[in-house]
């Protein structure tokens, strides 16, 4: 072969070789948008439909993507930017249908920020391209800026306010809100051929018939669930276990419309244990929907078919956990998990349930069940688990509640040695049986709000759209977590990272938006088979109703009332009573139907608020509340109650009346200030009044409120006199060493034992200093706070049931509301001199308000300020509150005359 014929074959090769590639690359798909997304992508989102409009009627009925956390803050993004240079109906038309994506990435330590990846489709999307580009001048500018190759414009209005940054490609208009996250997505532009986390080009995230689809990172997952080192939250940092690595999930609409429900296959990866756990385990409906009350804000749930196999691969799985303390534990408990024909796990039937009560405070009220064919045999194995684990041999006897019989069996951790460190934080058991049910509870109390609830059936089974919530929009799985978003005590979010929190956890974002979130999943041996779902079972509120004061209900009476009467459970849903004093000092307890029945006389108004105490031991809680001269008991029976009267010693303050929330030394049940500063406490068994706190400077004065916490299971009280002493008492070690200390300044609000370990008393004086102190007595920090005028006055606030406190500075005519660091929340002003009072209300679910009382009239604010109702309350005492949860309204009870009012305010 000559040289000239050797060039032309290499010749005709390269024109084989390059008509090949030229005919490739004409029929090659279009640039996906994966090829532009930089590789620090959090998550990954694709949507036809984010785009789209929302009527109002929608936005109340339905759960729509636009109104979901994550798509709404992308959406924003991008109608921030496009929405701006067009008019409404070209915007409309530009995105209708377009497969639009989004990623988000951090842009510094606690931020986080959206790009938007919109495909060019035809002719007339360069139209309006052209319009972004060349915007209404006298609106808007652009500057354009070259990078690495690319012209990066960024759009301002006429003032210099930046609405974003975009990139013009002849496939895709990319824009951020962020110029520096639109350097990164030039810098992937000129790295096409680079491996990246993200280099899935032959994926799509959306499909037929299906809204819109999500792709998260591993990473995500794992700094949203993990909670802090001092957090609580065991369940946060265990449900990792239960997860895929990543989610790839698809989103549609549920048969209601309520919901949006996101199916995906991920694969299982290393987590051999898992797979192994659920091996052969068919998978349920959640059927315990009568035993979950309406106040649940969590709820772990596990199906199963073999409870002996579950049994025996839990130890696998809980090895994995990695907890010395949990290992030690089943250890312990090795002869009863070895004996697979009488172990506890041959008698755990089809589920096991883990609930989380709502709590005003950040205390983690838990309620275990598990469903067994043979109760007895469950029951009976369960104590011998807390016998082997503690070393002793000795069971606590059961006493009677409601129809029950409860016992407590002093085994810590106990479920979590049995079931993993899901089941965490039962530092107690206290159990009984209901139905074919063993139920275990981490409190006495916790226990029997779990049965009363159980017994006035205010549970899931009973509410029509809790009901299709489990029957319809759930599926089966192997493993169920519900979160309730808007619950109160220690926030979800409150264990997100900054940047998280920053972008989802503030008050204009739809998190709001949102009630419940569930996770569902199946098990196989290489595949997850998850279920995400987002919505609400509760109506939204119309702009015709949302925050309108209306009357719910007027109730005459024969006689005028003396103070505010007190109310026990829904009385609107006609599941409570109500009781009140006349002016003939008669006691007369109303029903839901207007019936009265006076139950006897008592000696003069209620000054404090009614507090549940079990006073009798007779198996249903009692009702304490105080006159001036009188302790009272009021005892419900047969829709009835009977009273019992006990005479105050001298000096007490019948307004601090308190219940303890503990569950050791049962007999000390009520607690009350006197005068000087000192705390006396009813002995249930001495039958009297005796000393807690005693101080050393009898004839001070005491400000009117003291704070009695439990900490570490053992009751502390801490009380202030106005001349400044403060003393600190605890029931295990008696006076703290250190105390009391003398602050040398006028005092006329309570102290505050604040959580966490080493404690800190936190308390401010009249004049503005705000003062903590370490439990050795030492003033480890002062700080005065803003004055502005010399004749105001600052205290301290607790609300009504000692579930917090804010910071308050009052003068005559003004209030300022502040935070616990000082800072103004907001101000009230034009108040009557004399005539004002205000209190601090708890009522769960989120819910913390500020009632103030001024003249016959009450206005309620939030803690932003922002007013509650659109017209004052009138109303000769202060108001009673009540929140409604299952319809997202307040309840707030006044009198007037001859009447007790109830009027209602929708919230959401």
């Amino acid at each position: 072969m000559t040289k000239k014929q050797l060039w032309i074959g290499l010749g005709v090769l390269a024109l084989i070789l390059g008509g090949y590639l030229a005919y490739r690359w004409s029929k090659a798909p279009a640039r996906s948008a994966w090829m532009l997304i930089p590789s620090d992508a959090l998550l990954v989102l694709e949507s036809s439909n984010l785009q789209d409009t929302l009527s109002r009627q929608a936005q109340l009925n339905e759960m729509a993507l636009r109104t979901t956390p994550i798509f709404q803050e992308a959406l924003r993004s991008l109608e921030k930017l496009v929405w701006a240079p067009l008019d409404t109906a070209s915007a409309v038309q530009f995105l209708h249908e377009k497969p639009v994506w989004y990623s988000l990435h951090p842009t510094s330590k606690d931020r986080l920020g959206f790009v938007f990846y919109i495909p060019i489709q035809s002719l007339q999307d360069q139209t309006f391209l052209n319009r972004i580009q060349n915007p209404d001048a006298d609106k808007f500018r652009v500057l354009s800026h070259p990078y690495e190759g690319t012209k990066i414009h960024e759009l301002l209005t006429v003032r210099n306010e930046s609405l974003g940054s975009f990139v013009v490609l002849d496939d895709y208009l990319v824009g951020s809100p962020s110029t520096i996250l639109m350097e990164s997505v030039v810098r992937r532009m000129n790295q096409p051929f680079s491996e990246t986390p993200l280099q899935r080009a032959d994926v799509s995230l959306i499909r037929p018939g299906t809204l819109a689809g999500i792709y998260v990172r591993s990473s995500v997952l794992s700094a949203v669930l993990s909670p802090n080192e001092s957090s609580t939250d065991y369940q946060s940092k265990y449900i990792k276990a239960l997860l895929p690595t990543e989610l790839l999930t698809r989103f549609r609409q549920s048969p209601t419309r309520t919901h949006l429900i996101g199916l995906s296959t991920d694969d299982i990866g290393a987590k051999g244990a898992l797979a192994h756990l659920f091996d052969r385990q068919t998978p349920f409906r959640i059927s315990c929907a009568n035993l979950i009350p309406d106040q649940t804000t969590t709820l772990f749930h596990f199906s199963l078919s073999n409870g002996p196999r579950f049994g025996k691969a839990l130890t696998a799985f809980i090895n994995a956990e990695d907890e010395a303390d949990t290992r030690e534990g089943r250890r312990k408990l090795r002869p009863l998990l070895q004996n697979e024909d009488n172990g506890i796990y041959r008698y755990v039937g089809n589920e096991i349930a883990l609930l989380r009560l709502d709590a005003p405070s950040s205390d983690r009220r838990m309620v275990m069940l598990i469903h067994s064919p043979n109760i007895e045999r469950l029951w009976d194995r369960y104590q011998l688990a807390a016998l082997l684990t503690t070393g002793t041999d000795r069971l606590s006897a059961s006493k009677p509640f409601l129809r029950y019989r409860i016992s407590s069996l002093q085994a810590p951790n106990l479920p979590a040695f049995l079931f993993g460190g899901l089941f965490r934080g039962f530092d107690q058991n206290w159990l009984t049986q209901v139905g074919d049910y063993l139920v275990v509870a981490n409190g006495q109390g916790v226990l029997q709000e779990y049965l009363q609830a159980v017994e006035q059936r205010t549970v899931w089974s009973e509410s029509t759209r809790q009901r299709d919530l489990v029957t319809q929009t759930m599926r089966p799985a192997n493993f169920t977590a519900y979160t309730r978003f808007n619950r109160a005590g220690e926030s979800m979010a409150s264990n997100w990272p900054q940047s998280w929190q920053q972008l989802l956890n503030n008050d204009e974002t739809a998190l709001d938006n949102v009630e419940n979130l569930i996770y569902q999943s199946t098990y196989g041996r290489e595949r997850i088979y998850s279920s995400l779902i987002l919505g609400r079972t509760t109506r939204r509120a119309s702009e015709a109703v949302l925050n309108r004061v209306f009357l719910q209900r007027k109730i005459t009476l024969d006689a005028p009332l003396v103070s505010q009467p007190m109310v026990l459970g829904d009385f609107v849903g006609s599941s409570g009573v109500m009781w009140a004093v006349d002016n003939a000092q008669q006691f007369i307890l109303i029903t839901p139907e207007g019936e009265k029945h006076r139950l006897g006389s008592v000696n003069g108004p209620v000054l404090s608020s009614l507090v549940p105490v079990d006073f009798l031991s007779n198996g249903r809680l009692q009702y304490a509340f105080t006159t001036a001269r009188s302790l009272y008991i009021a005892d419900p029976v047969n829709g009835l109650a009977k009273l019992q009267s006990i005479p105050l010693p001298d000096g007490m303050d019948p307004a601090t009346l308190m219940a303890p929330r503990r569950d050791q030394n049962r007999n000390l049940i009520l607690l009350m200030l006197h005068r000087n500063g000192s705390v006396y406490g009813y002995d249930r068994q001495q039958k009297r009044f005796v000393s807690v706190l005693s101080v050393n400077n009898p004839a001070g004065e005491g400000v009117a409120a003291f704070h009695a916490p439990v900490r570490n299971q053992a009751l502390s009280v801490v009380s202030v006199q106005k001349d400044g002493r403060l003393y600190y008492w605890n029931e295990h070690d008696g006076p703290i060493r250190g105390f009391p200390v003398d602050l040398k300044s006028e005092m006329i609000g309570p102290a505050w034992l604040e959580t966490g370990n080493p404690s800190t008393i936190t308390t401010l004086t009249r004049q503005g200093e705000l003062i903590h102190i370490g439990a050795d007595g030492q003033i480890t920090e002062r700080n005065q706070l803003y004055r502005p005028v010399r004749r105001g006055s600052f205290r301290l606030l607790p609300d009504v049931n000692q579930n917090g406190y804010v910071l308050v500075r009052a003068s005559d005519t003004e209030v300022a509301i502040l935070d616990r660091n000082g800072k103004q929340l907001f101000e009230v002003r034009g108040l009557r001199p004399g005539q004002t009072s205000i209190r601090y209300h708890v009522l769960g679910s989120g819910i913390n308000l500020i009632s103030v009382k001024s003249g016959n009239f009450t206005s309620l604010y939030d803690l932003a300020g922002r007013p509650v109702g659109d017209r004052p309350i009138p109303g000769n005492y202060p108001v009673e509150l009540q929140f409604s949860p299952t319809r997202n309204k307040l309840f707030v009870y006044s009198t007037d005359n001859k009447a007790v009012q109830i009027w209602s305010v929708k919230l959401r």
